[in-house]
């Protein structure tokens, strides 16, 4: 075969895998009540505003919310990461960031899931072990969530959602509040409105999918509807000690090398094979830390050109909305 016909031959089966992995279906109820996880009420800032989390299929051991966790292997030497799905966690951050407009508020919480299984048809590009979501409710000076983000822990599939306390001048020039958002397939409200009655148990209800876990819907709601996991926070920083054996501690990140930062056992072979040489990232698709600080820990980026790498990073949050066109 001329290498030119295998050249657009290669092409063609990239771009429809690629179409395949982004394609969606529509949103099916699965349980009836559908389960969710909702954060143990402890009074604290973060469990205020906790989201509820609707797993599609949660019935199914890798759509369910896990605790990274480590073990020995059979021999007793080396260590092994897993995602322990009988023992579910939100791990958290609080941070701040200044812009012109005053002091706003990230809570940040993260969810780890065993896998995203490997699968064909329809193509899951994201396969590989130890996967997670962030979401990013970020309050105003006055308390009030104004923006709900969501991307994958590897900096994939970002979305940003403005609620109706967030001004319509702070919205991105084009954007249509009226219409939903495109999100590499997946169709996601552009405005999120809270009930006239102010209700304080209303909070971001996100909805994933089945498998691959990307966000397939959000809404502000309250737990009434959903069969409840309640599920305890704990501070992200304790994901750098995961108890091993009888006495010793390990970090869910390697903590040296060239994979310094991302989640360990986490490998995207099929988005190593078809985008790494293109982004020029061999961790492309790789989970990883999102640091506390931007000096530290690996880039966060949100979008895949190289050039956009910076810009585009989640560790600088007020760099991060001004990229994609928040005029906060």
């Amino acid at each position: 075969m001329k290498l030119p016909v295998f050249s657009k031959m290669f092409a063609m089966v990239v771009a429809a895998l690629l179409l395949s992995a982004c394609a969606s279906t529509p949103h099916v109820a699965t349980e009836h009540p559908a389960v969710a996880y909702v954060a143990k009420d402890d009074g604290s800032l973060l469990a205020r505003h906790a989201p509820i989390i609707v797993p599609q299929n949660q019935y199914k051991t890798y759509n369910k919310i896990g605790r990274p966790s480590a073990r020995y292997d059979a021999h007793g030497k080396d260590e092994q990461i897993y995602i322990d799905p009988a023992t579910p966690v939100f791990y958290t951050q609080q941070q701040t960031f200044q812009i012109s407009k005053g002091q706003y508020t990230n809570l940040i919480y993260r969810i780890h899931f065993t896998e995203v299984p490997l699968q064909f048809f329809p193509f899951n590009l994201t396969a590989g072990k130890n996967g997670g979501l962030l979401i990013v409710v970020t309050l105003n000076p006055a308390g009030q969530p104004v923006l709900v983000t969501t991307v994958h822990t590897c900096g994939c599939y970002v979305a940003i959602i403005p609620t109706e306390f967030l001004p319509a001048q702070d919205y991105p020039e084009t954007w249509d509040a009226t219409q939903t958002q495109n999100i590499y397939g997946e169709r996601l409200p552009s405005r999120l409105a809270y009930p006239e009655s102010r209700d304080t148990n209303y909070r971001p209800v996100i909805f994933l999918r089945d498998g691959t876990h990307r966000v397939m819907d959000i809404k502000i709601g309250r737990t009434d509807p959903y069969s409840l996991i309640v599920t305890p926070i704990e501070p992200a920083k304790t994901l750098k000690h995961l108890p091993l054996g009888a006495h010793e501690t390990t970090s869910f990140y390697a903590t040296e090398g060239i994979r310094k930062g991302y989640v360990k056992g986490s490998f995207k072979p099929f988005e190593l094979a078809l985008m790494s040489w293109w982004v020029f990232d061999p961790f492309v698709g790789v989970d990883k830390e999102l640091s506390a600080d931007p000096n530290t820990g690996p880039v966060f980026y949100t979008s895949l050109p190289p050039w956009n790498r910076k810009a585009s990073d989640m560790r600088n949050f007020a760099n991060f909305l001004a990229f994609w066109g928040w005029r906060l």
